[in-house]
């Protein structure tokens, strides 16, 4: 139960800073202590006043052939390092975190369940991890990655607006550029790790890269300061200290209440209580960010509702349904090859192989999108398409049998190809869909949705196929195994039994070849279960992305930051 409300807070926690670093204020803070210098203008709650503001207006500097230089590819590539690194824990997780739970203490595995949080790294935590001997070692590392690594993901807004406009997306997907190394070679390194007994080294490895990455940034990453600065004391003072305290009192129970769903029955208080209190405080925060008196409110009412949500809310919403189903097919697939396709697992060199696909198409949907995206234009449409293909093929993955490897395998590719294409562009059109001055404002609250909907999927998910497969297996195997001629009284002994590794030698072969086929049936019932109802979130997303704007007219030559150490930097608007 501690490690659940600390998993839960972090996990709250994080979506606060992610919130609070995005406010200008916050930055402004940051900015004036690390090098006394004012980064972020002045803005009072208020909308934008001019088309320029709304990119639709003639800057100079759309006329000006936009130059990037050494220095900031330098920059580019640390920032996408230190970012896509963040995204490590995942893949390592799910290839051996049960096995090395088992090892140090948890046979359960209930440390390695940390949702999106601990996704975001930093260097103090993963060693942490990596010298871990026990359990709660390893969960004290993942809570303190997810402290400090929580503002890791601003990379994703930090790194395109060093480049031109019309290479947003390009950038999103630079910046995610060590993501595909995560997960095309996070599973290889996980398990051969696991296997020679040097399973630690997934995480002392990215410390160091971490650590490098961080000593990068210090010495060249240096933006553009603003002359009209704001005292550190007035900066601090300005910070939405009680808006983040209402967010916090609301997400923690609301996030919460839903794991508790998988726990206990719905009625129960622990579900109902944390739900209720959660979702009140919520609503509390939503009125104080909408009508109290906040100069600089995390979430500035003005953005969700520009253009009727069609700017900023309707991709934003498309931004987590997409973030959702790469759970559902992270959850899906490791089953149904360690069940249907590796012989229960004990195949697990093939086991490897088999987790290439996803990672592959991921990279290839994100290299579809910077090759094809600036020539097929029409941003909406795409978006729309690739969330379709995304949402119909994870959808069949449904179909799972034991016997069509093959199609599942075409199947994960194409929606993981759809998948990887999305997400990059719903990143991009959410920073598209804000002016230039709140493009932390929308990275920090697009970042908090989607990892506010991993969190809810990874549980809606995992509760469905338990409780789905639980209920068929106990409906199946005891048919299976007593028409293989098993006494009926010793059935309850083979459900238990079948979880151990002794079970083969325990009964005779047709027993364990009835149950295992019974057991494969069950888990083929529980695939189906939840790939329809990550359908269901799926067809929200489509809706989301055909109430989204295409922002091609925003797709200009301008750079809005040049760094104030390159030779460019005198085209900055302000220096």
């Amino acid at each position: 139960m501690t490690r659940m409300f600390l998993i839960v807070g972090v996990i709250g926690f994080s979506c606060f800073l992610t919130l609070a670093a995005s406010a200008r204020p916050f930055l402004t803070a940051l900015e004036i202590i690390v090098s006394g210098q004012d980064k972020y203008p002045v803005a009072a709650k208020e909308k934008p006043s001019s088309d320029l503001e709304n990119g639709q207006g003639n800057d100079s500097r759309d006329h000006v052939e936009p130059i990037v230089s050494l220095k900031t590819w330098v920059v580019a590539c640390i920032l996408s390092c230190g970012y896509g690194l963040s995204f490590w824990p995942v893949p390592v997780m799910s290839a051996i975190g049960v096995t090395v739970s088992a090892e140090l203490g948890d046979p359960a595995g209930y440390m390695w369940y940390i949702p999106l949080t601990a996704l975001e790294i930093c260097t103090i935590g993963h060693i942490v991890v990596a010298s871990a001997k026990t359990s709660n070692q390893i969960t004290a590392g993942f809570a303190i990655s997810g402290f400090g690594g929580a503002n890791c993901q601003m990379a994703a807004f930090a790194l395109p607006e060093l480049l031109p406009n019309k290479w947003r997306h390009i950038g999103v997907v630079i910046a995610d550029f060590t993501v595909y190394i995560a997960v095309i070679l996070g599973p290889v390194t996980a398990r051969f790790g696991q296997e020679y007994g040097t399973w630690e080294w997934n995480f002392w490895s990215v410390a160091i890269f971490q650590g490098l990455s961080f000593f990068g940034l210090l010495f060249l990453y240096f933006p553009p300061a603003r002359p009209s600065g704001i005292p550190r004391r007035e900066a601090f003072k300005s910070l939405d200290y009680f808006g983040g305290f209402l967010f916090m009192g609301g997400a923690i129970p609301v996030l919460l209440g839903i794991v508790w769903a998988g726990v206990y029955p719905s009625t129960d208080p622990h579900v109902v209580a944390t739900l209720v209190v959660g979702f009140f405080v919520l609503t509390c925060f939503a009125v104080w960010e909408t009508f109290g008196p906040v100069k600089f409110p995390l979430t500035p009412s003005y953005i969700f509702a520009s253009s009727w949500g069609r700017d900023f809310t309707a991709p934003a919403i498309a931004l987590g349904v997409v973030n959702m189903f790469y759970y559902s097919s992270s959850i899906l697939w490791p089953q149904m090859t360690t069940v249907l396709y590796t012989n229960g697992g004990t195949d697990w060199r093939y086991a490897i192989v088999l987790t290439l696909p996803q990672g592959l198409a991921i990279a290839f949907g994100a290299f579809l999108l910077s090759t094809l995206g600036s020539k097929i234009r029409h941003w909406q449409w795409q978006l729309t398409g690739a969330v379709f293909i995304m949402v119909l093929f994870g959808s069949l993955l449904g179909l799972a049998t034991p016997t069509n490897k093959g199609t599942m395998i075409a199947f994960l590719f194409l929606s993981q190809v759809g998948f990887g294409w999305g997400i990059y562009l719903s990143i991009a059109i959410t920073q598209m869909g804000v002016d230039q001055k709140n493009l932390g404002v929308s990275g920090g609250v697009s970042g908090a949705i989607r990892y506010a909907a991993g969190a809810v999927a990874t549980t809606i998910y995992n509760t469905v196929f338990t409780t789905t497969l639980t209920k068929w297996t106990t409906r199946l195997v005891p048919k299976a195994v007593i028409a293989a001629g098993l006494p009926e009284s010793k059935v309850s002994d083979v459900i238990t039994a079948m979880q151990s590794s002794e079970f083969a030698k325990a009964y005779s072969p047709d027993v364990v070849a009835a149950a295992t086929l019974a057991s494969k049936e069950a888990t083929c019932k529980a695939v189906f279960a939840v790939a329809m109802v990550s359908m269901a979130f799926g067809i929200v997303g489509i809706f989301a992305c055909l109430c989204c704007k295409d922002v091609d007219h925003k797709m200009t030559n301008q750079i809005e930051v040049y760094l104030t150490n390159t030779d460019q930097a005198d085209r900055n608007k302000h220096n």
